[in-house]
Order: structure tokens, then C-alpha cells, then sequence
């Protein structure tokens, strides 16, 4: 991000929500294509697939990276078709919390900011 590279990120994004966050404003603040990997939002992908077909869900990877492709050469926004930084900084939030109520035995409330 820093050298100006755009950038396909494998979830979970960072260790913490903390350095995720960082991670989406610093990419925010470079202005590079920034993406997540939550190859669950290709999903529709696999319907033309046959069942427990392997390569159908390999399929969802490669769209992924032709939909990153496609925003850079486009210019176009990664979202909402394809999750953000942002997305995986909310995804790092979520499992933070559950970490934290499982270590503690307690209900926890998430908060995005």
C-alpha cells in the first residue's frame, strides 16, 4: 500500500482489529484498489458448477481477482460487489469480540469505530 501497489488481502485481514483498521486507512489514504478475500460473495458463481465439483470454488478465486483486475484497468470501486478493507476491518471486530467473550465467559458488544 505504501509503495502504491494495489492490493487483494486473503481474510482475516490483520491479527486485530486495531491493525486492520490501520490497514484500511492506510489504504484509504494512498488511494490504491484495495480488496478483501471473502470469496463467499462469488458464491452464485458456484450454482453453474456440478455439486462437490472442486473447481467450482477455486472458480469464486479467480473472480475475485478478475473483479480487482477489472476496478483497477476501470477505475471503479471495489465495493460493494467485492468486500473492501472495510469489510475485512468489520470481520477483524467480529472476531475479536468473540475472542474476548470466549476468554471471558461474558456477552460482548461489538462497536465499529
Amino acid at each position: 500500500v505504501q509503495a502504491g501497489k494495489h492490493v487483494l488481502c486473503e481474510k482475516p485481514l490483520a491479527r486485530t482489529a486495531q491493525e486492520a483498521k490501520a490497514m484500511w486507512e492506510a489504504a484509504q489514504k494512498s488511494g490504491v484498489k484495495h480488496m478483501t478475500g471473502f470469496n463467499y460473495r462469488f458464491v452464485w458463481i458456484s450454482n453453474w458448477w456440478p455439486r462437490g465439483h472442486v473447481i467450482g470454488w477455486e472458480h469464486t478465486f479467480v473472480h475475485e481477482i478478475a473483479h480487482l483486475l477489472d476496478c483497477i484497468v476501470n477505475d471503479r470501486d471495489v465495493g460493494p460487489y467485492g468486500a473492501t478493507f472495510e469489510d475485512g476491518y468489520r470481520a477483524n471486530v467480529v472476531s475479536d469480540a468473540v475472542m474476548l467473550s470466549a476468554m471471558t465467559k461474558s456477552q460482548v458488544d461489538i462497536k465499529y469505530w
